[in-house]
């Protein structure tokens, strides 16, 4: 392998490392008090504009988050909590769904990107094999006869 071929590949690797890095999560919430404000994060304020409910301080916040922590300490899974303040608040839920038209908005710049990626690829690839063109002998020796003047 040449160092050309060595230096993509590292680039590749570091590349995949950071990706990897930053879609891993930390692991599950270690107690009941991190599960119920990391629901609360997942929730928007019903009145409030652009805050969780983790983040408010108005009424009808605080009373999501002492239900939400109620239903943690009685054991109820996170997609049962979901429902249920789903139901009771319509369009509560921050975190998108992955399926239909919601999922495709999410991985379609991906596509886009790697599309876009390939592409240079192959475009400074062509560059490379581009043979370089040089001078003829005759061609030369007409520039030489031209400086001698």
């Amino acid at each position: 392998m040449n160092r050309r071929t060595l230096g993509w590949l590292a680039a590749l690797v570091v590349g995949l490392g950071a990706f990897v890095y930053g879609a891993t999560t930390d692991g599950p919430p270690s107690t009941n008090a991190d599960r119920a404000y990391a629901l609360a994060n997942r929730y928007a304020c019903p009145v409030c504009q652009g805050q969780s409910v983790a983040e408010s301080d108005v009424p009808i916040a605080r009373s999501i988050r002492a239900e939400i922590r109620k239903r943690v300490d009685q054991g109820q899974t996170d997609d049962e909590i979901t429902a249920y303040l789903v139901g009771k608040f319509p369009g509560i839920d921050l975190n998108p769904s992955s399926t239909g038209f919601t999922g495709l908005v999410w991985i379609l710049p991906v596509v886009v990107g790697a599309a876009a990626l390939a592409g240079l690829v192959v475009v400074f690839r062509r560059w490379q094999q581009t043979p370089t063109q040089s001078a003829t002998d005759d061609e030369v020796e007409l520039v030489e006869k031209a400086r001698r003047r």
